[in-house]
C-alpha cells in the first residue's frame, strides 16, 4: 500500500475537506515465459518407512530427470515428508488402511517446451499425482514498477482535469493506496473493478484444441498429455486510488 507521509493515518479512508477520488489503472497482455508445475508424490502401506522408502524413490527418479529437463536453477523445492494413518469405510465399518506418507514437489520450468516434455515423463497413477501448471512471467516486478507509475501519472492527469472541468482547483494529494478507499457516501468499495495483486490472470489461448487457462488445471498423472498444455496470454494489472484536496 502506498500513501503520501503527511496521511499515513488516512489510508483508506475518505477526507470531510472538498475533494476528489481518481482511480489509475494499467494492465499489459504478456506471454508467460515460466511455469510452476505441482506434484504430489503419495504411498500408503502398513510400515511408515517402507511408505517414505516408496515416496523417496519416486521423487529420487523425479530429480534425476530435472536435472537436465530444463528446470529452472534453483526452483526445485520439496517438502518435507507428511505421514498420517489413513482409514476408509467398508459396509459402514471404519477400516485401518495403513500409513499414508506424502511428499509435495515444486519446480519451475523455463518453457512451455521444457513443461511439456517433462509431462510426456510424469508416471501416471496415484504414486505420483500432477496438482496444478500455474504460467509466471518471470519479468514481471520490473513491469509491475513501469505499470504502477502509469497509473499514477493517470490520477493526476485525470484530477486535474476533472478539476478544471468544474472550475475548481486542484490542491495537494491526500492520500494514494492501491486498495478502494471505505466509501461514505452510497457508492461500495466493491464497484471498482481490480484483480488480486501479483496473480496474473490468463485472458485467452493462442493455440490448442481445447483451450485450458494454465492456472486452473487440476488432474492426476493420468489425465493430462503434453498435447493438452497451451501457451496463453496473462493480464498484470496495478490499479491506484488518489484522493486530491481542492484548493480553496
Amino acid at each position: 500500500m502506498l500513501c503520501a507521509p503527511f496521511a499515513a493515518a488516512q489510508v483508506n479512508a475518505l477526507p470531510s475537506l472538498p475533494h476528489l477520488l481518481v482511480k489509475g489503472e494499467a494492465t499489459r497482455d504478456v506471454v508467460p515465459d515460466r511455469f510452476k508445475v505441482s506434484i504430489t508424490l503419495s504411498a500408503l502401506d502398513m510400515q511408515p518407512e517402507v511408505a517414505r522408502e516408496r515416496v523417496q524413490t519416486n521423487l529420487g527418479a523425479l530429480l534425476n530427470g530435472l536435472k537436465s529437463g530444463g528446470a529452472v536453477a534453483d526452483s526445485i523445492d520439496a517438502s518435507t515428508f507428511s505421514v498420517a494413518p489413513e482409514h476408509a469405510y467398508e459396509d459402514e465399518t471404519r477400516v485401518y488402511k495403513g500409513i499414508r506418507a506424502i511428499r509435495q514437489l515444486r519446480v519451475t520450468f523455463s518453457d512451455a517446451e521444457a513443461t511439456r516434455a517433462f509431462l510426456a515423463t510424469l508416471p501416471a497413477g496415484e504414486a505420483v499425482q500432477l496438482g496444478d501448471i500455474e504460467p509466471a512471467f518471470s519479468g514481471e516486478a520490473a513491469l509491475r514498477g513501469e505499470l504502477k507509475a502509469e497509473a499514477m501519472r493517470q490520477t493526476r492527469e485525470t484530477a486535474a482535469l476533472l478539476a478544471q472541468s468544474y472550475g475548481a482547483r486542484l490542491g495537494s494529494l491526500y492520500s494514494v493506496s492501491d486498495v478502494a478507499p471505505s466509501f461514505s457516501y452510497g457508492v461500495q468499495a466493491g464497484r471498482w473493478t481490480q484483480s488480486a495483486r501479483g496473480t496474473p490472470t490468463p485472458i485467452k489461448q493462442l493455440q490448442g484444441p481445447t483451450p485450458v487457462p494454465l492456472d486452473r488445471i487440476e488432474v492426476t498423472g493420468s489425465r493430462i498429455t503434453p498435447e493438452s498444455l497451451a501457451v496463453g496470454t496473462v493480464t498484470i494489472a496495478e490499479h491506484l486510488y488518489a484522493i486530491f484536496l481542492l484548493a480553496d
